[in-house]
């Protein structure tokens, strides 16, 4: 008789550490990290006409590595910072030739988090500023300007800023 109450003990133990466990423990694969704001490089003169300098390459201030080309041909996908409303890249042409020429951009935003669940935390979203891109070395600018394309980065489904050039 005390066997089958140790058992039934045992088990009514067991059943909280069961049960315990919540949905909000495990972070589900589709949700999204903090997007990246996507890029079109733009012709000056035509804006629908989608065009790649020559030699291009893009590189974060603080470091001498080249980000690694993230989008196609015409687009570029780059990190925000989550912890600050900027972020600062280099933008060269005509990588290592006598014609290198680098523009340094600021990109500015507001951060929104939104809570998601434990298991996840928190994700980011963003709000480009109206003046979304500041030119930090201004003179013999390749950058010519900018255009809103969309101005809340939820997602990566469309590009966000289009570069004129």
């Amino acid at each position: 008789m005390n066997k089958r109450y140790l058992i039934f003990f045992l088990g009514f133990l067991c059943l909280p550490v069961i049960f315990s466990c919540e949905r909000d423990d495990i972070c589900i694969e589709s949700v999204v990290e903090s997007p990246d704001i996507i890029l079109l490089m733009l012709d000056y003169n035509d804006i629908n006409i989608k065009k790649r300098p020559s030699g291009f390459a893009i590189r974060a201030i603080g470091t001498e590595k080249v980000l690694p080309n993230n989008g196609s041909s015409d687009s570029l996908k780059l990190p925000l910072k989550i912890q600050e409303n900027i972020v600062q890249f280099e933008f060269i042409i005509n990588q290592g030739s006598e014609d290198e020429n680098i523009d340094t951009l600021q990109i500015n935003y507001q951060r929104f988090d939104r809570f998601i669940n434990t298991a996840c935390g928190y994700r980011s979203n963003y709000i480009l500023e109206s003046k979304p891109i500041t030119i930090l070395n201004p003179g013999n600018n390749w950058i010519l300007g900018f255009s809103i394309l969309r101005d809340t980065i939820s997602d990566e489904t469309k590009a966000h800023l289009g570069i004129l050039h």
